[in-house]
């Protein structure tokens, strides 16, 4: 079947991550919409592997970024035998790509949009080769207002009319079955069932706090609980997360469950979700999960969280890197079931009446198909 006026993803890094899911979870979306995607990256076995499902086209380039005009060619060559309306780029190196490779189809007399997401928090830059770029993207989309103003106060030369925010989701949990069942983690591992279940998941990175809440849950004594850590990251790191389990006497309540395919499917056996990110987070993906998994959480107040999350209703906000605050805010919800259940039932409201898939959807299909201003003859294309 010939894929008619497709719209371009392109995955910005050639591991896995909540990036890399974003695409994935959008691309998808639009297929079952009856829209055609052709997918991008660099060669990556990971990606590879997780796209053969969609069905959909997939390339592989070098994409390295500023001065590499052999992956321009190439990309220009993918634009003229597939057309696409939309360029969907996720990371400022790969527009220079995206734009070299227009520019390249400019005598063919073609000209797809480009449309770039912002998924990082930080400033945007001011070289004149920037002020270029910024001029060659149709429009920019930022997965929370804390990345756009990051985003502003580099002050950049842009078109704050390109500017727009549009706050991260996640798909509801589809019907069709896993090709492996979840287990039942209770009885797995042996767990009594008035024990509250705590999740982390996430990449098993020191920016997510991993150490911060293990030395949380050491000032837990006597209060029962079971920490789930759903997640993978280097050998090493892992070894030093499990080791210091041991040395803060929880590690037979502690699982370290790996990497799990379907988290959102393993979130409804949670009682409770802990998300201590030491970083600014742009729009923390587990955290919105958890959400909509009708889930009481703790997160950290220095990303975009308060953004999604209103502390003491739909979850508990705390400081990053301080476990004693950490600590208080598990104690307070791992004794009050009552408590846990309200605010998960919150959460999931605030989801579905804000932040839901569908509305996430709508709000990318107008920014594919809006008209965009022909570039003005000040350097611009």
């Amino acid at each position: 079947m010939k894929c008619e006026s497709p719209i371009f993803q392109i995955f910005a890094n050639p591991s896995w991550g909540g990036g890399e899911q974003f695409v994935y979870d959008l691309s998808r979306r639009l297929l079952a919409d009856g829209r055609c995607v052709v997918l991008v990256s660099r060669p990556s076995a990971v990606i590879g592997q997780r796209v053969a499902a969609l069905g959909a086209p997939y390339h592989t380039l070098p994409m390295k970024g500023v001065a590499d005009m052999l992956s321009a060619l190439m990309f220009a060559h993918l634009i003229l035998k597939y057309r696409p309306d939309t360029i969907h780029v996720h990371h400022f190196k790969d527009a220079f790509t995206a734009a070299y490779a227009r520019l390249l189809c400019r005598a063919f007399g073609f000209r797809p949009r480009i449309v770039l997401t912002r998924h990082l928090v930080k400033p945007g830059k001011r070289g004149w080769i920037y002020r270029w770029l910024y001029g060659q993207i149709d429009r920019i989309a930022f997965v929370s207002e804390l990345a756009r103003r990051e985003f502003l106060a580099g002050k950049p030369v842009v078109d704050p009319a390109k500017l727009c925010v549009i706050p991260n989701s996640v798909p509801e949990i589809g019907e069709k079955p896993l090709a492996e069942e979840l287990p039942d983690l209770r009885r797995k591992f042996g767990i009594d069932p008035g024990t509250p279940l705590l999740f982390f998941c996430g990449r098993l990175v020191p920016e997510k706090g991993c150490d911060v809440l293990i030395k949380a849950c050491a000032q837990l004594k006597g209060r029962p609980f079971a920490l789930f850590v759903a997640g993978n990251g280097t050998s090493e790191y892992e070894t030093f997360l499990k080791d210091m389990t041991e040395q803060a006497g929880i590690g037979r309540q502690t699982h370290f469950l790996g990497f799990v395919q379907d988290v959102r499917s393993l979130l409804k056996q949670a009682d409770l979700c802990a998300f201590p990110s030491v970083w600014a987070e742009p729009f923390g993906l587990t955290i919105i999960e958890a959400m909509q998994a009708g889930r009481a959480l703790v997160t950290t107040d220095n990303g975009a969280q308060p953004e999604f999350v209103d502390n003491g209703t739909t979850g508990l906000l705390v400081p990053p890197a301080d476990e004693e605050r950490l600590a208080e805010a598990l104690r307070r919800l791992l004794a009050d079931d009552d408590l846990r259940r309200r605010m998960g039932r919150a959460a999931k409201e605030c989801f579905d009446r804000h932040f839901s898939y569908e509305r996430f959807y709508v709000r990318y299909l107008e920014l594919y198909e809006q008209p965009f201003r022909t570039p003005s003859a000040n350097g611009q294309e």
